[in-house]
């Protein structure tokens, strides 16, 4: 009894599979969304200081500090402050507080000019063997205008300010060069990084690790990867929990994420210069909705929170870093990689040549193996068959027998179908109610598609089991068949991507393959070993129709009849007719087989019965017309054989699947209101939510009606509240991008001054001062500009064609407007120019222009026509001020950085930063002679002059800051579920027309 218990406990029965099922992807979906979450910080930090990290963050994040702000330079100075006690400590470790490396370059995409002066700071730690080639560890210290910048990039700051501290003990002294770069003015395009290029110091490291912030808080991600050669040593013991895929590396590759990093910078390397490095960003990547933010704050993570995200860059940083550093292989293996972690406690690195040999392998041994089963079971049951005689009016023609075949394997595509048909209604459902709502309950919408895709699957398999059973083999078999050849065909088009485009996001693929190899191998075993394929009906064989297998299912007994209470003699004659029917005789009109009804006994039935024969020639009796009966065999019960599929195609395809689909998940809801199109969001959910329970199918017709109403109850109720919610909320936001443009007034001398006391609300010079706001078309135009002050009695224009792609921007007139600061005691005392732009023609292609903002170090320059020539005098070979006395400069003195030169065409844009405040920068432009006669000819050069501004009082006030009212009055009546973010460098803009 205790052994019957204990074997009915592993049969393949709706109990027992509903059980397994709801475990197994409850332990999934658990187990993937708590390691998707930092790990606690352990007791023994293995010499790293996490309590010292967290206080340079506070530090660091105490306020935004962008380039243009004067907090950028105090925390320029806490970074170097941190840094020269370490530089003190050893005779080889260096401090350089760069402050000349200067760049020039074009900036792709965009194509604009930049001329950046940097002041960057680097640490080098030379190690043991000076002969080797270095690793470049690198962040940037500057935030956005609208951030505290805790994330990005402050947790990069206070992590290499902790490793430099780590590395510069003797005892840890590595054994190839470590240089730490902290640069600034990567928001403002990556400057410092291009700028790292000029340094004497960057031709040590070979490899690299950036650290960035894309989002706030969480685990970091390696978002990409050059090569393998750095990937492997995210295997090194030190990394407790990697968190790596090649799919977001991908994503970069094929533009879906169009963010960038100095990642970039450091692969590309300069032409005729240093060398592309090999090396990964590390990134965080979760709750974007606070990027650029104020949220992007210790505050906006929390403390827990945020200790535990610092810690796991610190992890991994020591981790990969001590590898790159110390192990005899250089990580500098060019050799494109596949790397992926389950559940980050391993990581997986292959390179991709031996991805794709691997592939090809099972691509052709999968099939092999897979149809000599076949064979074995075919041969199999053929050999019982022939062991089981069959009445000979129950053989049917072949082609019968073929269509019969045919129907039993069309189900797994049929489900597949009926859930690409339910995905298309859910996502076209979602785009036309509430695009936006995965932005504020993506784990609702997660549900719901998890739920659909499940219902869309097992439904589908369910009723055809019902309605049509396979007629040949168990359903069970049929689906997995049809599961391992859908497999193969996803193996096929990874192999294909590997092989022409080195794309490996498919690398789930294969494991989705070996799973339903196993699975087929094992059921195909068991049908071997019962010489049968089964079938729900009863016995079953490849060789015998339907009809043929309820003749096995019901059996013939020579020499009697047995009808229920009634008893028969069987005369011999009977078993004669049958082989003259064999043999092709007519024995129609021959009676003497008739089987006569015995007198009534003391065993007969009072009620009245039919009697019926069988296809297999026994007789039964039955209260029932016989139309109304169908006899059946008994299913053969499977015991044990089913857990071990399920465990092998559940389990390691859902878990990898899983979490691809919430990586990108979190990667990606929170930039609608960036403009990103909602579609990408429902199409991953919809993709993966049915990858994940494709294992599932091979079971899904043992599976309980109850769970299906469960399931489909759920998706209801979550369906009819996400769209009936509004999608954005305090915890996450909708975003607001802000900028103020503000005109002066340009004299016909092309100089251009604008002067201005304290008394901001009153400024003759100006032309127009304009506020804009940029988001999500229906949102903006509808909640945001009505509610803000200054643009409620005046005309706002919405303009479709915004200044981002697939977002509106309002504008309006104020006179709310910035001023720039400085010292007040100077303004009180002399008015300070806020612009001052000059310009000088020097012959007919070429111009001298001087441009001058208070307060601050980043203006502009726009022209209306291509400039292709454009050099920034310093103040040691700056030319004559006397126009007489200024010859043109060289067109070979224009010096672009290597790969960033001008194009053809030239640019139409030039950005300029000085590393010091008030800086003039005399720019000379040069452009094509135009043809003669045409208007350009007598126009000569003719543009904008700008300067930017970042300053404001509720973030950045203080002595010398600046004040930016209209961006104050934005972010004061914003609804409590928005928050403002900068459009551009700057936040106000004040600019001029100039002509030359």
């Amino acid at each position: 009894m205790r052994l019957t218990a204990l074997k009915a406990l592993f049969k393949f029965a709706p109990a027992q599979l509903t059980v397994l099922t709801l475990f197994v992807y409850a332990a999934v979906f658990v187990g993937v969304i708590i390691y998707d979450e930092p790990s606690k910080v352990p007791k023994d930090t293995h010499g790293l200081d996490n309590d010292r990290a967290y206080d340079a963050l506070s530090q660091i994040t105490a306020a935004p500090h962008p380039y243009i702000s004067h907090t950028n330079d105090v925390v320029r100075q806490y970074i170097l402050s941190r840094l020269r006690p370490i530089a003190a400590r050893q005779d080889y470790i260096h401090l350089s507080d760069d402050m000349t490396s200067n760049v020039t370059y074009v900036r792709n995409p965009g194509g604009y000019a930049v001329y950046f002066e940097g002041n960057n700071v680097l640490l080098k730690i030379d190690g043991n063997e000076l002969s080797s080639k270095g690793v470049l560890f690198s962040c940037h210290f500057d935030s956005v205008s609208t951030a505290p910048g805790a994330t990005d990039d402050g947790m990069a700051v206070a992590t290499l300010l902790e490793m430099a501290e780590y590395l510069s003990w003797p005892s840890r002294r590595p054994r190839r060069t470590a240089v730490f770069f902290f640069n600034n003015g990567e928001e403002d395009g990556l400057n410092g990084a291009h700028a790292y290029f000029e340094h004497p110091w960057s031709n040590i490291s070979l490899t690299f690790i950036n650290l960035e912030g894309a989002a706030s808080g969480g685990r970091p991600l390696v978002f990409r990867s050059t090569a393998y050669g750095p990937a492997q040593f995210l295997r090194s013991k030190y990394v407790k929990h990697p968190h790596a895929s090649i799919v977001t590396s991908e994503a970069f590759s094929t533009g879906m994420i169009r963010s960038t990093t100095d990642y970039e910078i450091y692969a590309h390397g300069v032409k005729d210069g240093a060398v592309g490095l090999q090396g990964f960003d590390l990134a965080f990547y979760k709750n974007r909705a606070y990027y650029h933010t104020s949220r992007d704050s210790i505050s906006g993570m929390g403390h827990d929170k945020a200790k535990k995200a610092l810690w796991a860059m610190l992890e991994t940083v020591r981790g990969s870093g001590l590898g790159l550093l110390n192990d005899d292989e250089p990580g500098t293996d060019a050799s494109p990689s596949v790397y992926f972690d389950i559940l980050g406690q391993v990581i997986v690195v292959f390179k991709q040549s031996s991805f794709y040999a691997f592939n090809i392998a099972l691509l052709v041994l999968g099939p092999l193996v897979t149809l000599g089963l076949i064979t074995c079971v075919v041969l199999a049951s053929k050999k019982r068959s022939q062991a089981q005689p069959i009445p000979a009016s129950h053989i049917e023609p072949k082609w019968r027998t073929l269509i019969k075949a045919l129907l039993g394997w069309e189900r797994f595509w049929v489900a597949l179908l009926v859930a690409v048909l339910v995905h298309v209604g859910f996502v076209a459902a979602f785009l036309k109610v509430n695009p936006n709502i995965v932005h504020s309950h993506a784990y609702a919408v997660l549900a719901t598609f998890l739920g659909a895709s499940f219902l869309a699957l097992v439904l589908p398999l369910q009723a055809l089991h019902s309605v049509l059973p396979p007629i040949f083999v168990s359903q069970k078999l049929a689906t997995m068949l049809s599961l391992y050849s859908f497999s193969w065909i996803l193996l096929v088009a990874s192999t294909i991507l590997l092989s022409t485009s080195r794309y490996a996001f498919l690398y789930w693929a294969t494991i989705l393959n070996v799973s339903a190899l196993l699975a087929v191998v094992l059921e195909l075993v068991r049908a071997w070993r019962r010489g049968d394929p089964g079938n729900e009906r009863g016995t079953c064989s490849f060789f015998n129709s339907y009809g043929e297998q309820e003749a096995f299912a019901e059996g013939a007994v020579t020499g009697q009849r047995q009808v229920r209470g009634v008893l028969y003699e069987a005369p011999e004659r009977l078993y004669q007719d049958n082989e003259a029917i064999a043999n092709g005789e007519d024995r129609a009109n021959d009676t003497a087989g008739e089987v006569v009804e015995t007198d009534p006994t003391e065993i007969t039935p009072l009620i009245h019965q039919h009697r019926r024969q069988t296809e297999a020639g026994s007789e039964y009796i039955t209260v029932d017309v016989p139309d109304d009966v169908t006899i059946t065999g008994k299913p053969v019960e499977e015991f044990g054989w089913w857990i071990g599929q399920a465990l092998l195609l559940v389990p390691p395809v859902a878990v990898l699947l899983f979490q691809v689909e919430l990586l990108l998940l979190n990667a990606i809801m929170h930039t609608l209101p960036d403009g990103s199109p909602p579609s990408s969001v429902y199409l991953v959910l919809a993709v993966f939510s049915t990858l994940i329970f494709i294992p599932i199918t091979p079971f899904a017709h043992k599976l309980p009606q109850k769970l299906n109403v469960i399931v489909a109850g759920m998706v209801i109720l979550i369906l009819a509240i996400s769209w009936a919610t509004f999608p954005f909320t305090q915890q996450w936001p909708f975003r607001v991008y802000f900028q103020q443009s503000v005109e002066i007034s340009s004299a016909n001398t092309g100089l251009t001054i604008n002067t201005a006391g304290i008394n901001y609300t009153a400024f003759p010079e100006v032309v127009r001062a304009e506020t804009t706001v940029t988001g999500l078309p229906g949102y903006i135009d509808r909640y945001i500009v009505p509610d803000i002050p200054s643009a409620r009695h005046t005309r706002v224009n919405c303009d479709p064609k915004s200044l981002r792609p697939d977002l509106i921007t309002c504008s309006w007139e104020t006179n709310l407007l910035p001023f720039p600061g400085g010292i007040l005691s100077q303004i009180a005392l002399a008015p300070s120019r806020w612009l001052d732009v000059h310009t000088t023609r020097l012959n007919e292609t070429r111009a001298l222009i001087s441009v001058r903002g208070a307060n601050t170090r980043g203006c502009r320059l726009y022209f209306d026509r291509p400039a292709t020539f454009l050099y920034v005098h310093q103040a040691t070979d700056a030319p004559d001020s006397r126009p007489s006395a200024q010859d043109p400069v060289p067109y070979e003195k224009m010096r672009m950085q290597g790969g960033y030169e001008m194009p053809d065409g030239g640019v139409r844009e030039m950005r300029m930063w000085s590393r010091t405040w008030d800086r003039t920068f005399v720019v000379e432009v040069g452009w094509e002679q135009a043809a003669r006669g045409s208007d350009e000819e007598s126009q000569g050069l003719t543009g904008r002059a700008a300067c930017e501004y970042a300053e404001y009082a509720s973030a950045l006030g203080g002595p010398g800051s600046g004040l930016i009212p209209a961006y104050e009055e934005v972010k004061e009546f914003l609804p409590l579920w928005a928050l403002p973010s900068k459009l551009a460098d700057g936040l106000a803009e004040v600019w001029t027309k100039f002509s030359v």
